[in-house]
């Protein structure tokens, strides 16, 4: 069965993590998404091989020169027939490479065109250099984590960049609905992590008073009677957010908490007396919220996510499985069935570029050429 949203083509011209990880979504959920890459390959391919099994699941593979003049008129005469790219490169590499709006825009007018950059495309940061990690810091996340006590802390994961994958997807086809709706024009999306993290972060805006300032409060939230991580007697932790009066209650009813003791200092006592199932097994049936903190052994072997396939082996070309997320969300109907194969460099190349030339004719606007070959 064809996923949700099969029939939507695109190019993903990016590099690194965030651009790649947008069109990766969309593949989940059967888009036809091409990874457009240098001779040789992308660097990730080698230098980084489980981000490149994150990146590059459910794609073909497109090797083009864009530095050749040839090679640019070969994606230049089959841009109609795609309807996203996706790039996250300066302007003026854009320009030289053939990849910049201006372009393609007058090669294809219904191509939506996707620019992920660090700050966004206008304002005084327009062009910084940015990712994911400095969105996390301008954002105000970093400032937030930590203990009260301590320095700002980055994540130890790319944390914007996977939030800036998923409202990139999001921009995508909205915009797409959008071509449909108003007699097939293109546009370009503006996605960059910082705008992404901000929506990570809101909480500190939507409650910012200029007589005071949000602070670091370890694993705490402020409103929340009881959030933290707890240690259990063999040596594991739970995480524990009981944030109603009745979850307080049956916290307290519970570990037997004195009525000079807090939640949580009753809590963080009871926990140290018993292994980590028992925490967990005691506090689901009080209805308690609580979650292991799981290792990735535990992720691995974790019976819930085994149940729901939440976790995927994909078939790097090199013959060995590298796991991945599952899609999400899921849809129950009609979801189709992602790719498990990793392409080879090049593989698809001249597929791409026929089936891409064929489709184009409709679109195809002057100055196109009928080079592919």
């Amino acid at each position: 069965m064809a996923g949700a949203l099969a029939g939507l083509r695109v190019l993903d011209a990016a590099t690194l993590l965030a651009a790649p990880l947008i069109t990766a979504v969309l593949a989940d959920h059967g888009a036809d998404v091409v990874r457009l890459e240098p001779p040789g390959g992308d660097p990730y391919r080698e230098s980084a091989r489980h981000l490149w099994a994150l990146t590059g699941r459910g794609k073909r593979s497109l090797v083009l020169d864009l530095e050749t003049a040839e090679d640019r008129r070969r994606l230049h005469a089959a841009i109609g027939g795609i309807d996203v790219i996706v790039v996250n490169e300066p302007a003026a590499r854009l320009q030289r490479r053939g990849l910049d709006h201006e372009t393609l825009a007058a090669l294809h007018a219904g191509l939506i065109y996707v620019h992920v950059s660090g700050f966004g495309l206008d304002g005084p940061a327009a062009d910084f250099p940015g990712n994911g990690t400095l969105a996390e810091a301008y954002s105000g996340l970093t400032h937030m984590t930590g203990d009260p006590d301590g320095p700002p802390v980055l994540p130890s994961v790319p944390l914007g960049d996977a939030v800036t994958a998923y409202v990139g997807a999001f921009g995508i086809l909205a915009a797409w609905h959008q071509r449909q709706q108003n007699g097939g024009a293109g546009q370009i999306v503006d996605v960059n992590p910082v705008d992404a993290m901000l929506h990570m972060t809101a909480p500190i805006l939507s409650g910012f008073d200029e007589s005071t300032s949000p602070h670091r409060l370890g694993s705490r939230l402020p409103g929340v009677a009881l959030r933290n991580v707890f240690a259990t007697g063999d040596g594991g932790w739970v995480a524990v957010s009981a944030s109603t009066s009745r979850q307080e209650r049956s916290v307290r009813e519970l570990v037997g908490a004195a009525a000079s003791e807090t939640p949580e200092v009753a809590l963080r006592r009871w926990a140290a007396e018993r292994p980590r199932d028992q925490v967990l097994a005691a506090m689901v049936e009080a209805r308690i919220p609580v979650a292991s903190v799981n290792t990735a052994h535990d992720l691995i072997a974790d019976p819930h996510l085994r149940y729901r396939n939440a976790i995927r082996s994909l078939r790097h070309h090199d013959g060995n499985p590298v796991r991945v997320p599952a899609p999400a969300p899921r849809l129950l109907s009609g979801a189709g069935h992602p790719s498990d194969q990793l392409a080879a460099i090049g593989e698809h190349t001249a597929e791409v570029l026929e089936q891409w030339h064929v489709a184009a004719q409709p679109n195809r606007r002057r100055g196109a050429t009928d080079d592919i070959g």
